[in-house]
């Protein structure tokens, strides 16, 4: 398993919902931007080894935002991922 694509679950005690779905969404948000630029690196790279590791690293933040919109939209905050 690649660092950081695991889900974890924090102890403690749980925000309010506003918060919680707020939190999820600039989550979201935050690991497709992380996705997008990683891609144009790729693309600016020259490096075969540094290519292959971008675009891993790419698909690594999509998977993980991946996971946060079904989250979101299991509790309707969210449209599901169009199924291709």
């Amino acid at each position: 398993m690649i660092l950081g694509d695991e889900v974890r679950e924090l102890p403690g005690a749980q925000r309010d919902g506003g918060a919680d779905l707020a939190a999820d969404l600039r989550t979201m948000a935050l690991h497709l931007e992380t996705a997008a630029v990683l891609e144009l690196k790729a693309r600016k790279t020259a490096d075969p080894e540094q290519v292959a590791t971008l675009r891993r690293r790419a698909e690594q933040r999509r998977r993980q935002a991946a996971r946060i919109r079904a989250r979101l939209a299991a509790r309707g905050a969210a449209v599901p991922e169009p199924v291709s």
